[in-house]
């Protein structure tokens, strides 16, 4: 029996420690309540909603249908996250497995299994490794070594540029994902087209948002050829 693969985003707070009690009471309510426009937004990729496990150090997770849209996801739910009234502002390093499901039960991801959970647990334990200086964000396992490195090397850019975005920024990049054009934006979020203009290449959104494109095209290669340890150059 072949099993779904999917996408599973462990995620954790980057230096939580920094919060009291009671803003971690209600960082838990805003990623509860942000993930609920995710599921709005992009509800057709979402297969789990997200299960909390503070013991594992303010922890969270949620599995996607969809895989080659994991990345996106994540980075909408992160500039979701990042416009909440909380300083400092909220960030989350989050390593994305992709690979078959084996147990399902899609109300309660940590009590699923499948690959896809390992390589999402084994992600996540590389970001803390010391040779990254705490400086990377994100990272996506998909089983296939070769891929894998180059989808590495992708993020970790993607990662830099992100490093530095501000609020106004992130609410730049947030309308981004939802809305067709600057103009739309403008009189969404009550400011001049120039400004969302501004915004969004101080962010370096064209040169991001190429990137966003060049993982989805390389995870929905790996999805279509469905056999691991054999990417080539040549397939992006």
């Amino acid at each position: 029996m072949k099993h779904p693969v999917v996408a599973v985003a462990t995620c954790d707070l980057v230096r939580s420690q920094r919060y009291s009690t009671d803003q971690r009471k209600r960082i838990d309510g805003i990623l509860k309540r942000e993930f609920k426009t995710l599921s709005r937004d992009y509800g057709e990729a979402l297969h789990t909603p997200p299960s909390f496990q503070v013991t594992l150090g303010d922890e969270f997770q949620f599995v996607l249908s969809r895989p080659e849209k994991a990345f996106e996801v994540y980075v909408y739910y992160r500039a979701l996250v990042a416009l909440a009234d909380v300083t400092p502002m909220l960030t989350f390093r989050c390593s994305i497995g992709i690979g078959e499901i084996a147990v399902e039960n899609r109300r309660d991801s940590y009590s699923q299994d499948g690959e896809a959970f390992h390589r999402s647990r084994r992600g996540l334990d590389g970001l803390g490794d010391r040779r990254t200086k705490g400086r990377r964000r994100s990272r996506i396992v998909t089983g296939d070594q070769a891929l894998d490195e180059v989808l590495d090397v992708v993020l970790m850019y993607q990662d830099l540029l992100e490093e530095g975005w501000t609020r106004a920024q992130w609410e730049a990049v947030r309308w981004r994902f939802t809305l067709p054009t600057y103009e739309t934006i403008a009189a969404r979020i009550g400011v001049a087209y120039q400004n969302v203009q501004k915004r969004l290449k101080a962010a370096k959104w064209d040169e991001f948002s190429r990137g966003l494109q060049f993982v989805e095209r390389c995870i929905q290669r790996h999805l279509e050829k469905g056999e691991p340890g054999r990417f080539t150059r040549a397939q992006v």
